[in-house]
């Protein structure tokens, strides 16, 4: 049982792809007393991730193929609801949130919101507090600005991978229609949105020094540009005009007796 909200199961994902050099450090940095259960997922790394996350007592899956950052998400996602969890913390393996900032969630979790967002952003500046590269301090704070206000939607950060989900948010979005790359993270505010759940941020910090995996430069403008088109479909399903499989009611089907 956590220590954080006893009344709820709050699991933890590690998601991971080549982190060899800095597992062990994660794993000792997670305070264990906040969540029921981690599940480390390692995306068919090359390097020895599997290996080394096999050490230490968490449920370790390895992916046999490559299934990409929102593909792994998406299974770490479904494993984790199917086994009863209440609320899943995404962690990235590269250790560069702090999964222990959950606690900063404790009100929201009691509360029964849907999705929960860590923003760098919330009474901070990343760039001077963190050592946010420039480029990406600047890059994140005009699309998050600019997706603000374009969708209504009240949120300082929306280029985060620090998320917790809620079991309404798995029973009611289709996310496994959503994108199997960095996309993913998203899809899934604007999903959100869309479903009219509830939604709310946390503040949170990170860690731009040593070892990092998380999106280079190329990749990060065809994200960027990915973005866009996003919007246009939210607003086309929005408008009833258009609506990709992603805005369509999940269906959920009876137990068997």
């Amino acid at each position: 049982m956590n220590k954080l909200v006893p009344n709820k199961k709050i699991y933890a994902v590690v998601i991971c792809y080549n982190s060899e050099p800095v597992i062990e450090n994660l794993y000792n940095k997670i305070d264990q007393n906040l969540f029921d259960k981690i599940y480390f997922f390692d995306d068919n790394s090359t390097d020895n991730s599997y290996i080394i996350a096999k050490k230490f007592d968490w449920h370790v899956v390895r992916n046999e193929k490559n299934l990409g950052h929102g593909g792994n998400l998406k299974k770490a996602l479904e494993k984790a609801f199917l086994d009863g969890a209440d609320y899943v913390l995404e962690i990235h393996g590269d250790n560069q949130y702090n999964p222990n900032l959950i606690i900063n969630a404790k009100q929201l979790l009691e509360n029964n919101y849907d999705l929960i967002i860590g923003s760098r952003f919330v009474n901070r500046n990343p760039y001077l507090d963190d050592d946010m590269p420039l480029f990406r301090f600047v890059s994140n704070k005009i699309m998050s600005t600019l997706s603000s206000k374009l969708l209504s939607i009240n949120l300082s950060e929306f280029h985060t991978g620090f998320k917790i989900f809620g079991k309404n948010f798995y029973k009611q979005v289709p996310f496994k229609d959503c994108s199997n790359n960095y996309l993913f993270s998203f899809q899934i505010i604007l999903l959100t949105k869309y479903f009219n759940l509830k939604y709310d941020e946390i503040s949170i910090t990170s860690s731009y020094s040593g070892f990092r995996a998380s999106c280079g430069y190329f990749q990060g403008m065809i994200y960027v540009t990915n973005n866009f088109t996003e919007m246009l479909f939210y607003f086309l399903a929005k408008l009833n005009i258009y609506k990709r499989k992603v805005y369509k009611k999940k269906i959920l089907f009876p137990k068997s007796p």
